[in-house]
């Protein structure tokens, strides 16, 4: 009897092993149908890779592949849950307590905290990297290079790849109307993230870089400005926000920020869809004339003071 009851238990763990493998497989084989690009963590490698090349439409015009959804839901809900091993491993129903520990520590680890997306996803930075590289460096790149700089911290992040101007051409919408377009992947990015504690709209500014550019410790920095829409009737909540994230750059590198500007009245948007949530904040990061070693500088501070604001919010 005993003897049958470890061959029973071999053959149980031999099931759970070509299971794996085969989801493996499965995902292995989804990622080269679909030609998805791996990025790794060297920053030049992302400056050659992070173009206007991203497609809003593309999820959708995948996922109506047989293998695409399968994979999908594989990837949803195995590879991206380690929770499906543990259950698989363990008693569940004698061990629901242990479980939910290992819930708790799962979702504090993985779960999103910031959320980056562009409104004005075509601004450019200055061409430094042009001839070497044959890319115009940009805002999107920028939220990249946060994403990856935050993900050093632990901080997991997440950056709105869709295209939006893409988006705007084919719902006829123009440059004056990109904050109606953002607004569509933001209210989808709040509804899906409940975790996310910073909703990053990352702009750079149009003015000379004499006054968006500092030196400090012989090293030039992209000054940041924060921005705040008066023309929502809960802006102080999101004029809170950018407060404490200006104080600590403030207390530390007083001369890296050009402060809060606050609009509304006629020829601006007066919103920028704070309205959505307190947790939404503008950043405008460098002017067209910095190059993009001024904005990875900056970047290398910022990725701090976020860690910090996010550590009092605890």
């Amino acid at each position: 009897m005993k003897k049958k009851f470890k061959v029973k238990r071999r053959f149980k763990f031999k099931k759970l092993i070509l299971l794996v493998i085969a989801i493996y497989l499965i995902y292995v084989i989804r990622n080269y149908t679909l030609n998805i690009k791996l990025i790794n963590s060297n920053e030049k490698f992302i400056y050659t890779t992070l173009d206007s090349s991203n497609n809003y439409s593309y999820e959708n015009n995948n996922n109506n592949n047989i293998i695409s959804k399968l994979s999908k839901y594989v990837e949803d809900n195995i590879f991206n849950n380690p929770i499906f091993f543990l259950k698989s491993q363990i008693n569940y129903n004698n061990k629901k307590e242990e479980i939910d520990n290992v819930s708790f520590l799962y979702e504090q680890n993985v779960l999103p905290l910031v959320y980056i997306y562009n409104s004005h996803q075509g601004e450019n930075y200055g061409m430094k990297y042009l001839e070497e590289y044959n890319i115009t460096p940009n805002v999107l790149m920028a939220a990249n290079m946060l994403k990856e700089k935050l993900e050093s911290k632990n901080i997991k992040t997440l950056v709105e790849e869709a295209n939006i101007l893409q988006y705007m051409q084919e719902n006829g919408l123009g440059f004056a109307n990109s904050y109606q377009a953002s607004r569509v992947f933001l209210e989808k990015a709040i509804n899906k993230y409940k975790s996310v504690k910073l909703f990053i709209d990352l702009h750079r500014d149009s003015v000379s870089n004499i006054s968006t550019t500092v030196n400090i410790n012989g090293k030039d920095y992209a000054k940041v400005l924060f921005v705040v829409g008066l023309e929502n009737e809960n802006y102080e909540k999101n004029l809170e926000v950018v407060t404490k994230l200006n104080n600590i750059i403030l207390s530390k590198y007083p001369n890296l920020t050009r402060g809060i500007m606050k609009k509304q009245g006629s020829g601006v948007n007066g919103i920028y869809n704070q309205d959505l949530n307190e947790n939404v904040i503008l950043i405008e990061l460098g002017s067209n004339e910095n190059n993009i070693d001024e904005i990875n500088n900056t970047l290398d501070i910022l990725k701090d003071v976020i860690g910090e604001y996010l550590n009092e919010k605890k």
